[in-house]
Parts: C-alpha cells; structure tokens; sequence
C-alpha cells in the first residue's frame, strides 16, 4: 500500500512539472543569478555585472524596504521612464532592451538643461550630493537598485561612451517627477 501511494505521488508530481514545462512561450529568458537576459546572451567581449546584492553595483542605494516598484527601459539611444514617481523608497527596475551597455544616473533637476555639462556628457562630480546610480551593465539585461528619493523634479540619464559618442549626447536623457 505504502508503495503504491509513493509510486501515485511521483506520477502526480511528474505530470506537474511535465505541463509547467509544455505552457514555455519559447521566449529566449534565462535566468544567470539575479540578473535576467532578456535577449540574445551578450558577446564574450562584453561587459560583466558584478554580484553586489541584486547582481548590478549600484550607488546611493539604500537597504530599507521598498515601498513601490518602477521600470525604467533603455535602448540605443533612449530612456523611458515613468511621468510620475512616488516620493520614498522605490525598487527602480532597469531593462536594457539594446545591445550595447548602458547605465542610469538619477539625479534632482527641473530640466536636461540644468545639468553641467563636460567634454560631451555630464560632469558627475559636479552633479548634487544625491546621486543615484545602477552602473554599467550589459545589454539585454535587467538591473535594479533601491533608491529613497525625495519629492522633487529628476533627471535620469545615461552618461556612457559608445560607438557614437557618449549615450547623452545622442539623447538618452529623460526627466520625471517624485511626488
């Protein structure tokens, strides 16, 4: 009897998983660690992204909870963030849907105009103390950081070289408001 019900469970568990695998959209999505490809692999030449905590490296970050999640997309050469953050911690989830690498600054300012500007990109270093960042990482990827921003108007941007020039200079800047 024992051995029956053993045998029932593995059949039953079997078939669990056999229709968990025949629902696959054939999307090409993997898994490496916490960061996700949602692409073709990136070359062996390219970038690495580190293993700090959600397996990006991040600046500004904080540890507190988030309170809400929002996604920022970046492609060759565009951001896309929401029109409207909530002000407090925020889960910032970044998907670079281009090949080449990129990255995201996050920093308070009413316009792209008021940032100070340097050999074709942005001056970090003379950007306000609150700068928030997801560093460079690999096309086709997701990262993400946990940021506490305050209520205010921000800037995000791109501030890499590339095989155009810097990622600001060909328009990969964009502005929301924190509320």
């Amino acid at each position: 009897m024992k051995l029956a019900k053993a045998i029932l469970l593995v059949a039953m568990a079997t078939t669990v998983v056999l229709q968990a695998c025949g629902d696959d959209d054939g999307a090409e999505t993997r898994t490496a660690g916490s960061v996700v490809i949602i692409g073709p692999p990136p070359p062996a030449d390219g970038a690495s992204v580190s293993s700090v905590g959600t397996g990006c490296t991040t600046k500004g970050a904080t540890t507190k909870k988030e309170a809400a999640s929002v996604e920022i997309e970046l492609d060759e050469y565009t951001i896309t963030p929401p029109d409207t953050v909530t002000a407090g911690v925020n889960r910032i989830v970044v998907k670079n849907f281009g090949a080449d690498p990129h990255e995201i600054v996050i920093t308070q300012a009413d316009s792209v105009d008021d940032l100070p500007l340097v050999d074709g990109g942005v001056d970090i270093d003379a950007l306000p103390e609150k700068v928030y960042r997801v560093m460079e990482f690999p096309g086709n990827t997701i990262c993400e950081g946990t940021f506490d921003l305050a209520a205010g108007n921000y800037v995000v941007f791109s501030n890499l070289d590339g095989p155009l020039g810097s990622d600001f200079t060909q328009g990969m800047a964009a502005t929301f408001a924190v509320t």
